[in-house]
């Protein structure tokens, strides 16, 4: 009975390693390699979106699991520092002024406008082509991100095909900035990651009166105050 049950269990694990070098032909007969594979093959179909930027970058680089038990800090329990020349907008104008002009998708985003402009926006009481910056959630959901490398490529390129010339200007573990232009016009984002959570701050230079350069360190420093405070 013993031989029986033996040649069984032989039978049955010769069958799982003759399938898996089969799917897995590089494979050996090592149990963890053949499970590594099928971690794999499931990597590269759960849950990725074609235009999503963050899931083409998990998808290039493999980090779906990589981050399973960590949770990144909420986007409300960020301290959020204010660079010097800028005001929240809210603290000045009430939200409907300041949603009027922002796509739906930037509904919740804090905006921050130059403090000299103050009075004149109070006059005109609108938003509408400021030199005004955005903080936001880049992306909501509970989803840890150990790094920001491997989105500057992918980002690019999905900013050039919408028409837009684009360079970086810092691709850190923490830091990704780009500045766009496109018909005579100049923006620039830059993303943060701050435990786990990534926030992005976006400039854009309606009045063409603030330029490259300006956009950069605007950015650059913003994010900066936002790595220290937190």
């Amino acid at each position: 009975m013993k031989n029986n049950n033996r040649l069984i269990i032989i039978m049955t694990l010769f069958c799982i390693s003759a399938q898996a070098i089969g799917e897995y032909p590089k494979l050996t007969y090592n149990h963890d390699s053949i499970w590594k594979a099928n971690i794999d093959d499931l990597r590269k179909d759960f849950m990725f979106i074609d235009d999503d930027l963050h899931s083409m970058y998990l998808k290039d680089t493999g980090q779906a699991y990589s981050s399973i038990g960590k949770h990144p800090i909420n986007f409300e329990s960020i301290k959020k520092p204010v660079l010097g020349r800028f005001v929240k907008a809210s603290d000045y104008f009430d939200m409907d002024v300041v949603n009027k002009f922002a796509p739906k998708a930037d509904i919740g985003a804090i905006i921050y406008i130059l403090k000299n402009r103050l009075e004149k926006i109070k006059l005109k009481n609108s938003l509408s082509c400021e030199y005004k910056l955005k903080l936001k959630n880049d992306y909501d959901g509970d989803q840890y991100y150990p790094s920001l490398k491997g989105l500057k490529n992918p980002y690019i390129n999905f900013m050039v095909d919408k028409g837009y010339t684009v360079n970086s200007f810092v691709d850190k573990d923490n830091l990704l900035g780009v500045i766009k232009s496109k018909n005579g016009y100049n923006s620039g984002t830059i993303r943060v990651l701050i435990k786990g959570r990534i926030v992005v701050l976006s400039l854009f230079d309606c009045y063409k009166d603030q330029g490259k350069d300006q956009i950069i360190k605007d950015l650059s420093e913003w994010a900066e105050l936002l790595i220290k405070a937190n």
